[in-house]
Formats: structure tokens, sequence, C-alpha cells
């Protein structure tokens, strides 16, 4: 079994286990979310990531078919490049996500959004392939596209890009960027 996998593998079982725990009135856990996504320059960097969400208790401009709302996004990442040294790392972050997003209520069969968050991002390695990013603490920021789909956008597909560096606190500052696929589950 390849590395891509077993990887996979084990995020999907770490999904089958949080269904149950929400089903127990854990309300911190909104959402769940797998992503998937490649680097676009020449590290040649998989990322895998599991997601918990945690819904913000305060929406804005609710007075249309729209709303501007967000969420916590807290995420366990595995990087693994082709190159021979530094070949892997694995990755916890934390960002806030400002989203608009259609009345997922006044739609039967999807509702569209966009999102942008900024977030921490502590990473096991300062190296991952080619690139040193000369500090373990790095920030990401995002932009993102998705339809929300079925009860209430219960399934949500999105694409993601996503830049990962250390805001130049540090010499050098090797960013990498991600374009990201992600599936999420709401669980309510």
């Amino acid at each position: 079994m390849t590395i891509t996998c077993r990887v996979l593998a084990v995020m999907f079982a770490v999904l089958g286990l949080l269904a149950p725990a929400q089903a127990r009135e854990n309300r911190w856990i909104d959402s769940v979310s797998v992503t998937v996504g490649k680097d676009d320059n020449s590290n040649n960097t998989d990322l895998y990531r599991l997601g918990l969400q945690n819904r913000w208790n305060r929406t804005w401009f609710n007075d249309g078919a729209w709303y501007l709302g967000g969420y916590w996004d807290l995420e366990a990442a595995y990087w693994d490049s082709d190159h021979d040294t530094n070949g892997s790392l694995y990755e916890v972050s934390l960002t806030p996500v400002l989203r608009l997003e259609r009345d997922a209520g006044l739609s039967q069969t999807a509702s569209p959004f966009t999102e942008l968050g900024v977030g921490g991002h502590l990473l096991t390695e300062r190296e991952i392939g080619r690139r040193d990013l000369s500090s373990k603490f790095q920030f990401g920021i995002h932009a993102g596209l998705g339809i929300g789909i079925g009860d209430k956008g219960r399934y949500q597909l999105m694409y993601r890009y996503q830049h990962i560096s250390n805001a130049n606190t540090r010499s050098p500052n090797h960013a990498i960027n991600f374009h990201l696929v992600s599936f999420g589950y709401a669980f309510e």
C-alpha cells in the first residue's frame, strides 16, 4: 500500500470515529473535512489534511439570500515531497475563516460560498524538499470557492489556494503555495 493510500485510509478512519462523538451532543465540532492538494512549484509536495470546524455564533448582513459568517478551522496535515532530502513533515494549524455564503435554506439544490482565512501553522520541520521555510512557525492565508449540497448544504466541496510562509520574519522565506480540494461534512 502506498503512503498516499495509507494517509487517506487513516483520514477516513478518524472521520468515521468523529461522527459518533458528534452524535453524543459534542457541540464544539460542527463539521469535519478532508483535504488533499499539491504545491504549484517544482518542489513536488503533496498535502493531506484532516480538519475540525467550529462555526461562529454570529453572522452579518442577514437581510438577503447571502450572509457573512465564519468558523474556526483546526487542522492536522501530512506533507510529502518527492525529493529524497527533507521528504516529509507534519503540520497543525488554527485558522479563523470568514465565509460569504448563500443561505442553504433558500435553495433545494446547492448553496455556493467563498471564503478567506489567515492563521498560524506549526510544522515539525523547517524544510520540505528543496524549500527552506526558515522557521517551524508559519503563517497561512487561503482563498476558497465552494458549494454546499444536500440538506442545508451539509456536504461541501471546495477549492482553496493557500500560501504558507514565515511572512518575512526570517531569511530565507521560501514560501510554498498549494492548490487544494476539500470535502466537508456538517453535522447539522
